[in-house]
C-alpha cells in the first residue's frame, strides 16, 4: 500500500501598530510642450525639498516614485460621434512619497506647504510600518502553526496520525502593510488643513501570509 500524505494551507494573520505616516503627493497636469512639463516636474520636486527643509527635515525624505510625461490628446466629435483625436500638449503624471513619524503637527505643516506651493497637487495620507520584516517572520511562524493544527484535526478525523513533514512550499511575498486614511483633493483643502482635522487615530493594520505544508500520514 502506498504511503499517504496530506497537504494543508496555513494562514498567518497579524495586526500591527503603524509607526509611519505616509504622504503620497500626486500631480497631474497638462502643459503646452515637453520642456514646460519637465520644468514643472523639477519645480515640484524642488518645492517638496524646500517644504521639508523648512520644517527641519532632510529633503531626501521626498522620493519620486513616478514621473511620466506623455502626449496629451483631445477627442474630436462631430454630431455627437467620436471621429478621432488631436494632440493638445503633454500630460505630466508625477508621484512623490514622503514617510514621516506619527506627528499630526508635522504632517499638517507639510500638507499646508504642498497646498501653498505645488500647483495641482492631491495628497493621500496613509499609515504603514518602517520595518515590515519582523511582521513577516511572525506571520510565517503563525502560518506554519495554523497548517499543523488543521492537519492534526483532519488526520484524526480520517482515522490517521500525523507523521513527519514531507515538504513545505512557500513563495516569499513582499508584505504590503499600508492603510489609506484620508485624501486631500486640491490646494484649497490642503491650505485649510488644521491639526484637529488631521487628528486621525489609525486602526491596527491587518496583514496575512500563506504557506503550504505536506505531511506523511501514519
Amino acid at each position: 500500500m502506498s504511503e499517504s500524505t496530506i497537504k494543508v494551507v496555513g494562514t498567518g494573520r497579524i495586526h500591527v501598530v503603524p509607526d509611519v505616516t505616509r504622504l503620497e503627493i500626486s500631480i497631474d497636469r497638462v502643459l503646452q510642450n515637453y520642456d514646460e512639463a519637465y520644468a514643472c516636474a523639477k519645480e515640484n520636486s524642488s518645492w517638496m525639498v524646500k517644504i521639508l527643509e523648512y520644517n527641519k527635515l532632510p529633503g531626501t525624505l521626498a522620493k519620486t516614485i513616478r514621473m511620466d510625461i506623455s502626449e496629451h490628446s483631445e477627442g474630436i466629435y462631430k454630431g455627437g460621434h467620436y471621429v478621432g483625436s488631436k494632440k493638445e500638449g503633454y500630460d505630466l503624471n508625477q508621484r512623490i512619497k514622503v514617510d514621516l513619524g506619527m506627528d499630526n503637527v508635522l504632517v499638517n505643516n507639510i500638507v499646508k506647504g504642498v497646498g501653498k506651493f505645488i500647483q495641482g497637487a492631491q495628497i493621500s495620507i496613509g499609515y504603514t510600518q518602517r520595518d515590515p520584516r519582523p511582521t513577516q517572520l511572525k506571520m510565517l511562524e503563525r502560518a506554519v502553526k495554523d497548517a499543523h493544527d488543521k492537519a492534526e484535526i483532519m488526520a484524526k478525523a480520517a482515522g490517521c496520525e500525523l507523521g513527519e513533514v514531507k515538504e513545505i512550499e512557500y513563495g516569499e511575498m513582499e508584505v504590503h502593510i499600508y492603510s489609506e486614511a484620508r485624501a486631500i483633493h486640491n490646494a484649497e483643502e490642503a491650505k485649510a488643513s488644521t491639526v484637529n482635522s488631521l487628528d486621525i487615530t489609525p486602526d491596527d493594520l491587518a496583514v496575512s501570509d500563506n504557506v503550504n505544508v505536506v505531511w506523511w500520514l501514519k
